[in-house]
Formats: structure tokens, sequence, C-alpha cells
């Protein structure tokens, strides 16, 4: 169980401790600079890109160390990556790197078809969660501004604004959470709610839907909200 901002998926994954292996195509220290200033975990970033190229039968070609690259930049945490990461993933099974981009996602190379395909429709889906039948915990997600999270204030109402997105009220503020499975990104937003409206009837409000099954909880006792997958 995590109790700070942070992801189920990857709560117990060990992080890269030391340097990251030479290769030829990609500039490592600055790949490593970027995940970390896009919000990733660079631990996780250097980890997860080891096991994948540690896992490829063959010594990876240029674009395909790139394409692994983007998966676990990815899993490291920046969802804005979460498109590149899924070309690059069918780009690599289309190359026989099944098993280097199962090693990168931490899942068996079986699974990455079935994975790639799920994420198509389901910001949210993981293999091994799919038969739990039970709600749980997809990621805690903000904090007080005081220990390094965004809020002076404790998150109130939970708004869906689309997929993966929802808006939140903190105190006076309107905040934009995006999230999926490997991360999220907060943000001031830039819109009230109430003045986006059906273009047929601007007085309403719009009704945008949200993931089907995902809510986002705001706990009285934390500063942190909760993606929760609900059972069923």
């Amino acid at each position: 169980m995590i109790r700070r901002p942070g992801h189920s998926v990857n709560a117990s994954v060990a992080r890269q401790p030391g340097g990251l292996p030479a290769v030829t195509g990609l500039d490592l220290e600055l790949a490593v600079a970027n995940v970390a200033r896009w919000g990733g975990d660079a631990g996780l970033f250097g980890a997860s890109l080891t096991a994948g190229l540690a896992a490829a039968p063959d010594a990876p070609d240029t674009a395909a160390i790139q394409d692994l690259a983007a998966v676990a930049a990815w899993r490291a945490g920046v969802i804005g990556l979460r498109k590149d990461a899924l070309r690059a993933a069918s780009s690599c099974l289309d190359t026989g790197l099944a098993d280097a981009v199962g090693a990168t996602l931490g899942m068996p190379g079986a699974d990455v078809a079935g994975f790639v395909e799920g994420q198509r429709t389901d910001r949210f889906f993981w293999p091994a969660w799919q038969q739990l039948g039970r709600a749980y915990l997809i990621a805690r997600i903000g904090g007080f501004a005081g220990l390094g999270g965004p809020w002076l204030a404790h998150p109130g109402d939970v708004i869906a604004a689309g997929d993966g997105r929802w808006l939140v009220e903190v105190g006076e503020e309107l905040w934009e959470v995006d999230a999926d499975l490997f991360g999220h990104s907060v943000s001031q937003a830039a819109d009230d709610p109430a003045s986006t409206g059906d273009p047929g009837d601007p007085g309403d409000p719009g009704d945008p839907v949200g993931t089907p099954g995902v809510r986002v909880v705001s706990v009285p006792t934390s500063y942190l909200l909760e993606v929760v997958r609900e059972a069923g």
C-alpha cells in the first residue's frame, strides 16, 4: 500500500542503483535528465530500460533502443509519452522483441500484445489485475505543499473531465489531474467546468464522461487523492 504519491503497479519495483549500460544511438544521460524533467522516476527508467536491453535476443538496432527507451520512460511515469510508447511497443512486437518489451514493462513477453491492445481502450489496464474481482487502488496523487505536493488546502469535490482526466476543487482553486496506469500530471485548470457547456445549450454545464469503472476519491484524512478501480 503506497502512502505517498505513486502508482501501485510500480510500488515494489526496484530502482536502478548504478549507471546505465552504454548503448549506441541513444544519449542515456540526456534521456535520464529528460525523464526527471518530465516528472518521471529516473531510477525506474534506468531499471526498466536495463531489463529490456538485457532481454533482447540480439543487440538491438538504434530504432529498437529508442523504442524501448520510450516504453521505459512511460513506465517511469512520463504520462505524455503514452501514445508514443504504445506505438513503440507495437513496433517492437513486429520485430520480435516481445520479451524485451515485457522485461521493460515488468511482465512476461507473452502478455505484451494483450497489454498493448487493452491499453488502447483502457489506460488503466494491467493484465494481472483483470481477474481480481474486487476494488483496488491504482494510484495516489497530490499531497500537501509543505511535504512536496501541489496543494495548500485539502482537495474537495472531484469532477470527471474526460478519459483519465478529472477536475479537483482545492480551496478557491481548480486543478486538473491527468492519470494513467503508470503516471500522472497535476496542474491548475485553465477553465471553470461550469463555463464549458454543450454548444447547443450554452447555459447548461457539460456532462463529461470519465474512464468507466475508475474514480478519483478525496480522502478526508489526507491531502492525497486516490485513483480507484471499482469492483466489477
